[in-house]
């Protein structure tokens, strides 16, 4: 059987650009490997790629209920060049029906901002895993040997990861990152969430964490909870569709909220996304 993405008017097919986020410990990852159980029972042969930073997959893949598949493929990634070359070596291998996950997304910025931490501790001839006793008797700052930090670097080494690898990828991609809560705005004023922040996610009143510009590279952004032992929710803050009414269910401002579902693929790609099997 044939599982398919929706068909543009212009005849290709739609490439998903998913970004689930939300708490620890509510099955994020879960989603992911339903889509691939999907695949793999109906005889699909899409591969499913991820980077994983948590080690979850591997727990993930001894579960019952799916420990039998074998469409499954990943890397456990740490620092931010394994990252790169594993999204390189899965985008050598990636077909327009295979997907691409980075589990957790968000954790690939505080990798990059480390790796930069790095090269301004080598240039000081120190190593930043032995650089506590230098702290300790340098009489510098608490930022030493970190002076003037450029934002610059890091952001131009993520966008190499965040924007060619993975939303330029061949195929589908799902990104999972963890939530914190929307900024309120200080005395001095600059702490505030910008207006296009609260516009979506002003309803949900947390946004993924991670790297500021994330919640504007993808289609749709789906919030997951639980809604009791074994039960998920998911709430929308962006819909590849263009608007954020899903199922119907409308609040004041047309955004779905805190909609049960049982299996992902079914719930959402095929009764939402449009997607036919």
């Amino acid at each position: 059987m044939t599982i398919q993405s929706p068909t543009l008017p212009n005849g290709r097919s739609v490439r998903e650009r998913l970004c689930i986020y939300g708490p620890p410990k509510v099955g994020k990852t879960h989603l992911f490997f339903t889509i691939a159980k999907w695949h793999q029972d109906l005889g699909s042969d899409a591969k499913f790629y991820a980077l994983s930073t948590d080690t979850s997959y591997d727990v993930l893949s001894m579960n019952p209920e799916f420990c039998e598949l074998t469409n499954i493929v990943w890397e456990d990634v740490v620092y931010f060049q394994d990252y790169l070359d594993a999204a390189r070596k899965f985008n050598s291998l990636m077909r327009p029906q295979d997907w691409l996950s980075v589990d957790l997304m968000a954790d690939a910025w505080p990798a990059v901002q480390d790796e930069y931490a790095r090269v301004l501790t080598k240039e000081s001839g120190a190593d930043l895993e032995d650089i506590g006793d230098l702290w300790a008797t340098s009489g510098k700052s608490d930022d030493y040997p970190i002076t003037g930090w450029e934002w610059g670097m890091p952001n131009a080494r993520y966008r190499i990861l965040a924007n060619n690898l993975i939303l330029r990828c061949p195929g589908h991609t799902f990104l999972v990152y963890g939530q914190k809560e929307l900024m309120t705005g200080s005395k001095s004023g600059r702490s505030d969430e910008t207006q296009q922040t609260k516009e979506m996610f002003g309803h949900l009143g947390v946004k993924p964490n991670g790297q500021k510009d994330d919640p504007f590279r993808y289609h749709t952004i789906l919030h997951v909870d639980s809604a009791g032992e074994k039960q998920q929710k998911i709430a929308t803050a962006g819909e590849r569709w263009g608007y954020r009414d899903w199922l119907g269910k409308r609040m004041g401002n047309g955004s779905m909220m805190d909609q049960p579902i049982d299996d992902f693929f079914l719930d959402y790609l095929v009764g939402i996304g449009k997607w036919t099997m």
